[in-house]
């Protein structure tokens, strides 16, 4: 029987200091067991300001998390699906990726998926939410083949939209 771990955490807005807590979790985790462990989304950095997250998010193949985590995967030779991270992507517009990530025992990515639903809403007169100001949408349904089953990738806000289900349940 697998064990799975899923961790909770209160992010902020300091990717190392977000990094270590999610390090101590991991490895408390496996130690109880867990051959598969999940971290939520955008485990690197929440902030609602752009300017700070232009001066702390890095592209993916800079991006200090997704290594760290990568590493901690192979050493323990665990399954990994990073809920997401907050990744820079170099696109004109300055948008960032909300980008989850599947990684095998090995340490390698198996698979990545861009959040495709973005949560803007108005809740009140007072408060209203433009995820898509600051991250771009994903443009695919994304399943990660991994030892013990199909994973269907999606993240939070995707969960309201029966379509991108159906496309994952088609595709395995």
């Amino acid at each position: 029987v697998m064990q799975a771990a899923i961790l909770q955490l209160s992010v902020t807005d300091d990717p190392v200091a977000n990094l270590a807590v999610t390090l101590d979790m991991l490895r408390d985790a496996v130690a109880k067991g867990a051959q598969f462990v999940l971290t939520p989304e955008v485990t690197n950095c929440v902030s609602t300001s752009r300017k700070h997250q232009q001066n702390v998010l890095a592209l993916e193949q800079d991006d200090a998390t997704l290594a760290a985590l990568q590493a901690e995967a192979k050493a323990a030779g665990i399954w990994l699906l990073i809920g997401s991270l907050g990744l820079q992507t170099g696109d004109a517009d300055g948008r960032f990726a909300n980008r989850s990530f599947v990684i095998g025992p090995d340490g390698n990515i198996v698979a990545r998926y861009d959040k495709i639903h973005m949560f803007d809403v108005t809740i009140s007169e007072t408060e209203t939410w433009r995820e898509s100001e600051g991250y771009r949408p994903g443009d695919r349904a994304v399943v990660a083949q991994t030892d013990f089953a199909k994973i269907g990738m999606s993240i939070c806000y995707d969960v309201r939209f029966a379509h991108l289900y159906r496309a994952l349940a088609k595709a395995g």
